[in-house]
């Protein structure tokens, strides 16, 4: 097997070639996650060239093709030869179709809210969450969910840079919280200072959330997570 990344219109579109065999299942998946963290919109992959995949391979590309149908995952729009075998998952014809429709997804409610970058930040954040789940008819501000906003939100206003912007995405069962700021730098983990508001960062929104990730968004980045709503259960 063998990738070959190009850019065309500013997305990647990756070409696979070659025979691909079971034990090339990490190698894909790990091509497609690296190329994903780098791009903000996502990536095509472009499996054109390849006439038969083997079951193992058609099953980590369905895991990663459902993956990117929700936001803030970035989306991965495949194009394969109806020989490929690859059912049960969104597939173009080619690249140029397949560019068409990448982030071509219907989305939930989704509420933006930009914040000030200063320490007023993190509780107005919370008001703004605990309102918009009110609105939606989804019940009180949940305090795993307000951790996790004060925890966002306060990393971006100290260690980002301005604007810092709110988004919100809701589900019948579940919240994805993404907070975005203009510096680059991905958050790391520091320790925690007791009379502080926040600090406890990243091992915080680790414990709380079912998932969470960085991606960029030029020129800076977007630190999201995806909480169970109270009284959901986990899908």
């Amino acid at each position: 097997m063998l990738l070959v990344p190009s850019t065309i219109d500013g997305i990647t579109v990756v070409v696979v070639t070659g025979p691909v065999e079971a034990s090339d299942v990490p190698a894909l998946v790990d091509a497609v996650e690296v190329q994903c963290a780098t791009q903000p919109r996502g990536i095509v992959l472009d499996l054109t060239g390849v006439t038969e995949l083997p079951e193992p391979v058609i099953e980590a590309l369905q895991v990663l093709a459902s993956r990117s149908r929700s936001w803030p995952h970035p989306s991965l729009a495949l194009c394969a030869s109806p020989s490929a075998g690859l059912g049960g998952a969104s597939v173009h014809a080619d690249a140029a179709q397949a560019l068409q429709h990448v982030d071509d997804r219907s989305a939930a409610p989704r509420k933006r809210i930009e914040l000030p970058s200063s320490p007023e930040g993190p509780g107005l954040a919370r008001v703004a969450v605990a309102s918009a789940l009110s609105r939606l008819g989804l019940g009180a501000l949940d305090d795993d969910i307000a951790l996790v906003v004060s925890e966002m939100v306060t990393n971006a206003v100290r260690h980002g840079r301005a604007p810092v912007v709110l988004e919100l995405e809701t589900a019948a069962d579940a919240v994805v919280i993404a907070v975005d700021d203009a510096s680059p730098l991905a958050p790391r983990c520091r320790e925690a200072d007791d009379q502080s508001e926040g600090g406890r960062g990243l091992m915080l929104v680790d414990l709380l959330s079912t998932e969470h990730g960085v991606r960029p968004q030029p020129p800076g980045k977007t630190v999201w997570a995806r909480l169970q709503l109270p009284g959901a259960l986990p899908s």
